[in-house]
């Protein structure tokens, strides 16, 4: 059976040797190389072109973020889990923005590492579970900016979407009313609360929403 090759990165060596110890013990594991400072790390990374990379934030020279980062630029199919004592939110989007598959906090129990590193080697992602919720609560609060949690052009009614694609190619209030057969203040209601609706001001924003949708052809 092919071993999992791992590389550590943390400058603090007790931690290292910690882990090593921790994925020594594991048959199906082998840790072909360690470093100190985000530069070693790069250098042996390069070199030994490990498995799992388990990758600390805070570094010296280059820090975890950046290492991720540059590494898989160019060894895409290489994993990266983070551990890190860094327990917000901010830490672990930057960390898996820059490609890391795992986050794993440092104050988890030792099984933790070992399921995660298990995870992205499976094809998986994995965040710690507090991390995990907050990343969960966030998406919750974007869906439900719009209070239906749907697309903000889905809560206009079929009337309102018409007179929108004709404000869009360019009609005037008048012309839009003799399309439609409408009074021109009909086509002024309508107007405002389909501004209403998506949340704008002035009609060079509601344009701006047009576009996003392909309602109004950029070509």
């Amino acid at each position: 059976m092919r071993k999992t090759r791992l590389f550590i990165a943390d400058d603090h060596p007790v931690l290292r040797d910690g882990i090593k110890s921790m994925f020594s013990g594991l048959p199906e594991y082998a840790v072909i190389g360690e470093a100190s400072s985000g530069t070693e790390a790069i250098k042996g990374i390069s070199e030994y072109r490990p498995d799992v990379v388990i990758m600390d934030i805070t570094m010296p020279e280059v820090n975890g973020i950046n290492v991720t980062k540059r590494i898989l630029e160019e060894f895409p199919e290489t994993k990266v889990v983070i551990l890190s004592m860094h327990a917000d939110l901010h830490h672990a989007i930057d960390a898996f923005r820059a490609g890391a598959t795992g986050y794993v906090l440092k104050d988890s129990a030792t099984a933790e590492l070992i399921h995660a590193v298990e995870r992205v080697m499976a094809g998986g992602k994995y965040a710690s579970p507090v991390i995990a919720e907050d990343l969960l609560s966030d998406f919750v609060d974007a869906i439900k900016k719009d209070s239906s949690g749907r697309d903000s052009f889905d809560i206009l009614s079929n009337r309102e979407k018409e007179v929108l694609k004709l404000i869009a190619d360019g009609s005037r209030n008048k012309d839009i009313a003799e399309k439609l057969f409408i009074s021109v203040s009909t086509v002024k209601t309508h107007r405002n609360k389909i501004m209403k609706k998506l949340k704008v001001n002035d009609v060079a924003s509601l344009m701006k929403e047009a576009m996003k949708k392909g309602i109004i052809k950029t070509e």
